[in-house]
């Protein structure tokens, strides 16, 4: 089965999509964002998986595709999640400093 995922928007303001095939018992959620990970780089623990405009939590990351009710006509949208403080002057989205927790869309 593919799946289509949209990433974040570029710097052109433009939506990219990206297709994987999976199988859908046996593909994890973690699956994915590795698959992800290896288009794009952007590593498993810095991806949160929004499907039809839900944020799906870490917990459900050892759940399998069809688990997740994730077929070809889903929408699945990729959410870029950035953690500032180690040096304790935060992210350049928000600047608040030690403990905040941004996503980039």
């Amino acid at each position: 089965m593919k799946v289509h995922c949209q990433l974040p928007t570029n710097n052109n303001n433009n939506n990219e999509t990206i297709d994987f095939e999976v199988d859908q018992d046996n593909t994890l959620l973690v699956d994915l964002k590795q698959m992800i990970y290896n288009k794009t780089g952007t590593p498993v623990n810095r991806q949160s998986i929004e499907l039809e405009n839900k944020k799906l939590p870490h917990r459900y990351d050892k759940k399998s595709i069809s688990k997740l009710h994730i077929n070809e006509s889903s929408n699945i949208r990729v959410v870029y999640v950035l953690e500032g403080g180690c040096c304790g002057v935060g992210c350049d989205i928000c600047g608040c400093g030690g403990s905040c927790r941004c996503s980039i869309q």
